[in-house]
């Protein structure tokens, strides 16, 4: 029997390198170019503040998603997944209502008219894989889309909704 791949990188698309990059840049030069202590701690707590919400990978372990973050883990019960697709430009249309849209990922609440409302913890628009759940539809971009699917099929068994 092949045993499963469990963790994923989160590969940066080229639009989340050029936004992250810019804004920092930008956050920089306007921290080099205007005096005091106030402007350097705020751009400080913006850069590092997004840099701790970003998203580093996917690992899949003892029945849990674990969407890696730097120093942290935010954590999805694999029994409460009803349905997952590999769905390239899931994204495509939306808008956000609440997070980070791009800089170290886009991250949060999102809207589109094909998903509706769902949570996105995405680093590449082309790669996404959508989780639906119990509480609604989760969007990731792991760096084999298809691999993460067969592996989180495979944990789940005949568990799962067929896709």
């Amino acid at each position: 029997m092949k045993e499963i791949r469990k963790t994923f990188k989160a590969p940066w698309d080229w639009l989340l390198i050029l936004m992250t990059s810019g804004v920092t840049i930008l956050l920089l030069g306007l921290n080099y170019y205007t005096p005091g202590t106030m402007p350097t701690l705020l751009t400080w707590s913006i850069i590092l503040g997004a840099l701790g919400f970003g998203i580093f990978g996917y690992h899949i372990e003892d029945g849990q998603l674990k969407i890696l973050r730097l120093g942290w883990s935010k954590d999805f019960d694999l029994s409460d997944i009803t349905n997952i697709e590999y769905r390239p430009h899931a994204m495509t249309g939306s808008v956000r209502t609440f997070g980070i849209g791009g800089l170290f990922g886009y991250i949060g609440y999102f809207r589109n008219s094909v998903l509706k409302s769902y949570k996105a913890y995405v680093t590449h628009r082309v790669k996404t894989v959508v989780l639906t759940t119990k509480e609604g539809e989760i969007v990731i971009s792991p760096d084999d889309p298809e691999a993460f699917v067969a592996s989180i099929k495979s944990v789940l068994g005949d568990n799962l909704a067929d896709s």
